[in-house]
């Protein structure tokens, strides 16, 4: 049976998929032809040879290859197609679609992935680093309820502009948050979905969104902590550089497979040099997500009389 073709926009690329992406935001030109078209049809069970591989992923120059047990099998190429044998709900196929999938299409692409949230200040755009249970999308949330428009969660995609400044993609209105969060923060959205059946963890609307790249103006770094303060500290470069490669860098196993490792080390290198990177270090039980987004706001404060503000684009929202 034949499925209708919706079209999106994220990342700052039109994508036309017959899968539903839900919370992604229509495309503007749905009649222009495609960045990226997802389609669904027989997905090989291995790539005729593979650079590098993993359990369930397997990588080469241009082709990138991921099976999910039970939901569906993609396969990525050249940064502009994503073919998927669907298993299970749409649903579940378009978790993953969103998240890991994406993520190696826009590494095929040239776009560095950060695992961070991101939101917009006056001073520009501002990057919260963190591995899965770090808090970044919790801060984000919190953040956007104090009126900051949200930019990306989860996976934040940086490119270098035509002057070298790092630039944040705006990826989609839409973050992953657990029920506790929502609870604590007094969430009460009108539409919220879980994100695997099986789990209490939901995808949740954001209105307050900006909807085009902003350069970015400083990053904080996540770390959990056994003690009951918050601190922040700034990070020498060498520390960023090597934090941002490392230990932030977004699915960074697949780089090697892809051959993008190179333009990846010098789009980081230019971003650990320009971008103030700073250590949070927040106590890891309980989260305290109210009192870590109030010394956030500070720091900001502190950074944003230090700068010139820079205006705000038409995509702003909210």
């Amino acid at each position: 049976m034949s499925r209708a073709l919706h079209h999106y926009a994220a990342y700052g690329l039109r994508v036309h998929s017959p899968i539903a992406l839900p919370f992604v935001p229509a495309s503007s030109g749905p009649d222009q032809a495609p960045d990226v078209a997802v389609r669904v049809g027989v997905v090989p069970a291995a790539l005729p040879a593979p650079v590098d591989k993993s359990g369930h992923w397997q990588s080469a120059p241009g082709a990138f290859l991921l099976n999910v047990d039970g939901v569906a099998r993609y396969l990525v190429t050249e940064g502009r197609d994503i073919l998927v044998e669907p298993h299970g709900s749409d649903r579940d196929v378009s978790v993953f679609l969103t998240g890991s999938v994406f993520a190696a299409l826009l590494l095929q692409r040239g776009v560095v992935t950060l695992h961070a949230s991101a939101i917009e200040t006056r001073a520009g755009a501002v990057l919260f680093l963190g591995r899965s249970g770090d808090g970044k999308s919790s801060l984000l949330a919190a953040m956007v309820q104090r009126g900051h428009a949200m930019l990306a969660d989860d996976v934040a995609g940086v490119v270098l502009d035509r002057g070298g400044r790092p630039m944040v993609l705006s990826a989609f209105p839409c973050a992953r948050l657990w029920a506790d969060v929502l609870d604590e923060l007094g969430w009460q959205p009108r539409t919220r979905r879980r994100v695997r059946k099986d789990m209490e963890k939901y995808l949740v609307p954001v209105e307050r969104f900006r909807a085009a790249p902003l350069a970015v103006r400083a990053a904080y770094m996540l770390t959990p902590s056994p003690g009951s303060g918050i601190e922040i500290e700034p990070c020498t470069r060498r520390a960023a550089f090597e934090c941002l490669l490392r230990k932030y860098t977004y699915r960074k196993g697949y780089l090697s497979g892809l051959s993008q490792r190179p333009a990846h080390f010098r789009a980081v290198a230019a971003m650990a040099r320009q971008v103030p990177v700073v250590r949070v270090k927040r106590p890891a039980h309980p989260l305290r997500i109210n009192a870590l987004a109030d010394e956030i706001e500070r720091s900001l404060c502190e950074r944003e009389c230090e700068a010139e503000p820079v205006s705000l684009a038409a995509g702003a929202s909210g």
